[in-house]
């Protein structure tokens, strides 16, 4: 009998997931390709391991048995190289990376080549997306998160507090005037970002005054957020933006911030950017390297965030466009 890890750890993940669909495309395999690795694991060990129909997929009793097994041997077979690693010294190996779109883009993907010219070993799998992803489901290494984490279950290593942010181009402000207040908002045109909740409400507040609610509108929403920020570059309007995103528009002065004074808001606390990453006894000296890596890139404060008076980023009217 000879059964390969990589067919441990596809059953294990078959288990964990309930489908050869969802493994697959964490794989990057095909479904056919997981449930044949399958079909040999149980020629291999003379066992039906699960139970197949167009519903679920189930482990037999067998299954489970060889299930808690595999899990065992792969947890230790992998304590066991991250302390050989660690005691080489030397970071490398897959770590795998989830991420929001955007802010890999931004605050990720530039940032590479210098991880691997101070660690050539490691290798770097990027998973972009902005759905909700489960850390124990989703088995990456490193998940990025931009929102809550109580439900996370996993450990978090906070970066910093989103905070949304009214900006426009000089150009616009020029010809159509600059807002001073949230009401004077709806005279004019706000680029407004339209996800899977629809159009939210936005909170604008400052310390000892009651909220203002408002929901945004305009010529334009998107289920996009860089096609919003080009729309406002191009002097198309008014975006509510995380400071992330467009903190360094800011900084070149190709946006100028608006309502410098006010606290904005579409949740009753901002939501945290956080690094998540499994509990385990012991953090690979990989994933461990990279979480540093970008905590020191990142910066404290991060580099996002714009240095002194707010007042400072916004546009005059004596100003060059």
């Amino acid at each position: 009998m000879s059964v390969d890890i990589r067919s441990m750890r596809l059953f294990v993940a078959v288990l964990e997931m309930g489908n050869f669909s969802q493994v697959a495309r964490r794989e990057n395999m095909s479904p056919s390709s997981v449930s044949r690795i399958i079909q040999q694991l149980e020629s291999e060990l003379g066992a039906q391991l699960l139970y197949r129909n167009t519903r679920a997929i189930v482990a037999t009793e067998i299954g489970r048995q060889y299930g808690q097994t595999f899990r065992a041997m792969l947890s230790e077979l992998d304590e066991t190289t991250r302390r050989v690693h660690e005691r080489e010294g030397s970071p490398g190996g897959l770590v795998r990376i989830n991420a929001p779109v955007v802010f890999g883009q931004k605050h990720i993907a530039p940032w590479l080549g210098e991880l691997w010219r101070a660690w050539p070993d490691l290798k770097i799998e990027l998973v972009q997306t902005d759905e909700f992803i489960d850390p124990l489901a989703d088995a990456a290494d490193l998940l990025f998160r931009i929102g809550p984490l109580a439900d996370s279950g996993a450990h978090a290593r906070i970066v910093d507090r989103s905070e949304l942010l009214l900006a426009a181009s000089p150009g616009y402000l020029a010809r159509h005037g600059i807002p001073e207040t949230p009401r004077t908002l709806m005279n004019h045109n706000c680029l407004v970002y339209k996800g899977a909740m629809g159009l939210q409400r936005t909170f604008f507040s400052r310390p000892g005054t009651t909220p203002q609610v408002m929901t945004l509108s305009g010529s334009l929403t998107s289920n996009n957020a860089e096609t919003l920020v080009n729309a406002a570059l191009s002097g198309a309007g008014i975006i509510m933006m995380p400071d992330w995103q467009i903190g360094e528009l800011l900084r070149t002065r190709q946006l100028a911030l608006l309502l410098p004074d006010y606290t904005v808001s579409t949740h009753q606390e901002p939501p945290l950017i956080a690094m998540l990453y499994p509990h385990t006894r012991y953090l690979s000296l990989s994933v461990r390297t990279v979480i540093d890596f970008f905590i020191d890139r990142f910066g404290s404060p991060p580099r996002w965030k714009l240095p002194g008076d707010k007042r400072e980023w916004c546009w005059q009217p004596d100003q060059k466009v």
